[in-house]
């Protein structure tokens, strides 16, 4: 997996966008490090974790997707996932600018859309449809089970259950690390089916408490279509 090309892509953009990028890199770079050596999906030894027991290295519990929703329709446009009036219901943001075509797009994530704020120096919100695994990763990498197994492996710090209201049949989970999270970096991973995930994604650095607040709003804006699709 090219990591760095994904890093450095969009470098003479503006800071809200470098972060963004950023970001988005970072947090697929965290599945695609769990398991995968010279883009060959592995399982690799875990990092011993006391939570883990006595139970096998390769076994991880997390919780089942009950409501499988199907993302394909909106593959080629992920913006249309999130509707304009709940948009400007969570601040004034330009157009979606959608991404199909970037390595994080194409080699580690999925199609994603993202929206800054017309602000100089606004939050970011985006969302992204997590495909690529579903094709490239090994059994236990991929869906939900890649970021549960990614934190058993210490891969980052921070993974915190989530119910989205109106959804339970699809589990979530804020996961990366502490750190950028508590700097207002936050990114809500939720179930579509075993092995697709649908990521919302807010960069608040002027408000962490309310980016992960925000991040589950647009999770649950973008189940809503999906479920109103399906």
């Amino acid at each position: 997996m090219d990591f760095f090309r994904a890093c450095t892509i969009e470098r003479k953009v503006g800071g809200i966008v470098m972060r963004s990028v950023l970001a988005w890199a970072l947090l697929v770079a965290f599945l695609a490090g769990c398991g995968e050596k010279s883009g060959v999906p592995t399982i690799e030894e875990p990092v011993p974790d006391a939570s883990a027991g006595a139970q096998s290295p390769d076994h991880v519990d997390f919780p089942k997707v009950k409501t499988i929703l199907d993302p394909e329709r909106y593959l080629k446009n992920p913006c249309r996932l999130i509707a304009k009036k709940f948009l400007s219901s969570i601040g004034e943001y330009g157009r979606g600018e959608p991404d199909l075509e970037s390595p994080i797009a194409k080699d580690l994530g999925g199609p994603r859309c993202s929206w800054y704020s017309v602000e100089p120096g606004g939050p970011s919100v985006s969302v992204m449809i997590g495909t690529v695994r579903r094709e490239v990763a090994a059994d236990g990498f991929k869906g939900l089970e890649a970021l549960y197994r990614g934190k058993s492996m210490g891969q980052f710090d921070h993974l915190q259950p989530l119910v989205i209201p109106g959804h339970p049949g699809n589990p979530a989970v804020i996961a990366g690390m502490a750190e950028d999270i508590n700097s207002g970096t936050c990114p809500v991973t939720v179930g579509l089916s075993d092995d697709v995930t649908l990521t919302s994604m807010v960069i608040n650095q002027d408000d962490p408490q309310g980016a992960c607040r925000v991040a589950q709003e647009v999770a649950a804006a973008a189940l809503d279509t999906l479920q109103g699709a399906n």
